[in-house]
């Protein structure tokens, strides 16, 4: 039974008294309130029921091209990111030609002049530098020598052996390196993998010697090669009977033209691919080719088909070796001559721009530029304009920061994280580590070749590389662990591989490829990608990130977030409507609360019910004896007979003592009075509507 409730109480004409109706003087008290407006569908009827208040509502905005939508930022992105690419290629220029009118150079020499100004070449700062210096050689020291598991986090790390890891991790003057080569690669094949001249940017005046000395119709690899021999020596290769020549001979062999282009470089094919193999071995050697190569040896950077005029961009050897050589310490140009000293300052400076450069391009060029930089920085324009003025300033740093921060806080957790992976290594030497690097990949290199006639022969050799894993220093058992972590962590990283049994040929070598210690290597790559991956983020998320926006935000506030502020006030719309729902009845009751209102009002009506049948218990009679002043001396109320005949309102009623046969009644504690019944009916509308709210 649900019956209504809107009324707190009815009139009452005693208040105080349960009224029976049956006599004089019974006490009455007012009816409990009853919860309302439960329909026969068991759903809360209130007068707002139907009705939704959207006078803090935003207009709606369109979901493709509003400035929120899909492709509504494009009217700020792709003019941002047309500027941010001319201005990419504006530097590239600039780094072009002869070292020393190169923008590197400058760079460098600026922060020579301010190194060696009186504000910083005094010796305050001399006597300062020398201080910290000491100090931190000491503290290292100290902790190196104290401590086994610090050592090894300073001299043992883990190597990545993805090529993107590896990527992430260069230094500057490994990435140049790195880039070297790969456009070294493209001038050499023609700019791709199909040959085009177009691709090498020949001027109009190289295109007429082509056509001059091939004729009309050259094939487009001959055409190629013909402008890449009067690039490299223009006094040697300007004739048709000198390049003819060497044409001819491609037949006998393909790469005569790469061959003839590093040995003008100073170069041969063998120390070429020496270097390529590992270009972060060798910089210097690299850095001497690009300084020696110049800007004729030009070619597009970023070539991508049909899309390639819009994303490619002009490159050359000699901004690659003005960079390298702004940043190298003690080191010589092209022609052989010593460049002056620079100091530490001056190499920093040229340094931080190109790192900058490398940010602002993502190390895609300009796809990247248009991917990841351009639509992080209308991000922070669009927040910024929304932003109070006190936020302004932040927001801008921050949005800046998170643009542009992954080139330092990417390879620095990338390093980090193989750090940690290091502690695999617990107990060895930094020597120690080396020998069984290299004895693991001659091993492998055996196994491929098919070397181990037997699984037996593969084992022992196995055992042999591995024996060189043993630590050289005694572990505690928290080192032990440690170590464990480490292997855990980096389980697929340097893994022994699956014994190649070269008996199996043909067909049956996919016995070699479906080995079960495959399968066990496929998980255990999945295994350490997880391990790599979650602390890799915990450090860059954690550690590093917060080292470069949390002084912003001590130095220019708190940035501001538009989306953030949005999710904050839609969930305080949507608390502030629950709470008014609750209040004013809802739709949609659920059970639960329906049966909770049920359960209350049966409780109220059969409260009523055995109030009106048993008002006055039953009781022993009792005396009272007047005191002098002829009042009763007692709180207990009693009702006198009903043939007393004595007015209630006179004062001798005040006095009377009834007789011995009139019941006294002491009022029972749950129905004194209307405030104890109306606090109760309270509280139980509040626990309903506390019900109500949790539900919805």
């Amino acid at each position: 039974m649900v019956q209504g409730f809107g009324s707190y109480l009815d009139k009452n004409v005693y208040p105080g008294y349960i009224q029976n109706n049956t006599g004089f003087g019974a006490a009455a008290v007012a009816p409990v309130p009853l919860l309302k407006n439960v329909n026969k569908n068991n759903n809360l009827q209130g007068p707002q029921a139907d009705t939704v208040d959207l006078s803090d509502q935003q207009p709606m905005s369109d979901p493709l091209f509003g400035e929120e939508g899909m492709f509504g930022s494009l009217q700020y992105t792709l003019p941002l990111w047309f500027v941010l690419g001319k201005g990419v290629d504006l530097y590239n220029r600039h780094c072009t030609g002869e070292y020393n009118k190169s923008l590197p150079a400058k760079l460098a020499r600026f922060g020579d002049r301010v190194s060696n100004s009186k504000l910083l070449n005094n010796s305050y700062v001399e006597r300062a530098e020398n201080a910290v210096s000491r100090t931190k050689s000491n503290i290292l020291n100290r902790l190196k020598n104290n401590s086994t598991v610090i050592k090894n986090l300073m001299e043992n790390s883990t190597r990545p052996e993805w090529e993107m890891a590896r990527f992430a991790m260069n230094t500057q003057e490994q990435e140049l390196a790195n880039e070297f080569n790969t456009l070294f690669e493209r001038y050499l094949k023609g700019g791709g993998k199909t040959p085009a001249l177009r691709h090498l940017i020949p001027s109009k005046e190289e295109k007429a010697f082509i056509k001059n000395i091939l004729g009309p119709g050259a094939s487009e690899i001959d055409k190629i090669n013909c402008l890449q021999l009067r690039r490299i020596n223009p006094l040697k290769y300007n004739n048709a009977q000198a390049i003819k020549a060497v044409l001819s001979q491609r037949a006998v062999n393909p790469e005569i033209v790469k061959d003839i282009i590093l040995k003008e470089l100073g170069c041969d094919a063998a120390t070429y691919a020496k270097y390529k193999a590992n270009p972060n071995k060798y910089v210097k050697e690299l850095r001497k080719l690009a300084l020696k190569a110049g800007k004729d040896m030009k070619v597009y950077h970023g070539n991508y088909s049909v899309i390639g005029p819009v994303f490619r961009r002009q490159a050359n050897m000699s901004q690659i070796g003005n960079k390298m050589l702004s940043i190298a310490k003690g080191a010589t140009d092209a022609a052989g001559n010593a460049i002056p000293p620079k100091t530490a300052l001056g190499r920093g400076v040229s340094r931080t721009v190109q790192g900058l450069m490398r940010g602002v391009t993502f190390g895609g060029g300009k796809l990247g530029l248009l991917i990841f930089v351009a639509p992080a920085l209308v991000d922070m324009y669009q927040n910024a304009k929304e932003a109070p003025d006190d936020q302004k300033a932040g927001t801008v740093a921050y949005g800046l920061a998170e643009a542009l921060s992954w080139v330092a806080t990417f390879p620095a957790s990338m390093r980090l994280m193989h750090k940690v992976g290091g502690l695999r290594y617990l107990g060895m030497t930094a020597n120690q580590t080396e020998q069984y690097r290299d004895a693991l990949s001659k091993f492998k290199e055996a196994n491929k070749a098919g070397e181990f006639a037997t699984k037996a022969e593969f084992n022992k050799a196995w055992e042999k590389v591995n024996a060189i894993r043993k630590p050289t220093t005694k572990l505690n058992w928290f080192e032990k662990g440690l170590k464990g972590l480490g292997t855990l962590i980096t389980q697929d990283l340097e893994m022994k591989p699956a014994w190649k049994n070269p008996k199996l040929k043909g067909i049956k070598s996919l016995g070699n490829t479906l080995r079960g210690k495959k399968i066990g290597n496929f998980f255990r790559h999945g295994a350490g990608a997880v391990g790599k991956l979650g602390l890799f983020f915990g450090i860059m998320g954690y550690v590093l990130t917060p080292l470069i926006t949390k002084p912003l935000e001590w130095i220019f506030g708190k940035p501001y977030d538009r989306h953030e502020e949005a999710e904050k006030k839609a969930e305080e719309t949507a608390r502030q409507q629950a709470l008014q729902g609750a209040s004013e009845g809802q739709q949609g009751t659920s059970q639960e609360v329906i049966n909770a209102i049920n359960d209350f009002n049966t409780k109220v009506e059969a409260a009523k019910q055995q109030q009106t049948t048993s008002i006055i218990p039953p009781m022993e009679p009792k005396v009272f004896v007047k005191s002098q002043d002829n009042v009763v001396q007692d709180n207990t109320r009693y009702i006198p007979s009903q043939d007393c005949g004595i007015p209630k309102d006179s004062d001798e009623f005040r006095t009377y003592m009834p007789g011995q046969n009139n019941q006294i009644v002491q009022v029972p504690e749950e129905v004194k009075g209307i405030t104890t019944i109306d606090a109760k009916a309270d509280a139980a509308i509040k626990q309903a509507y506390e019900m109500l709210s949790r539900r919805i």
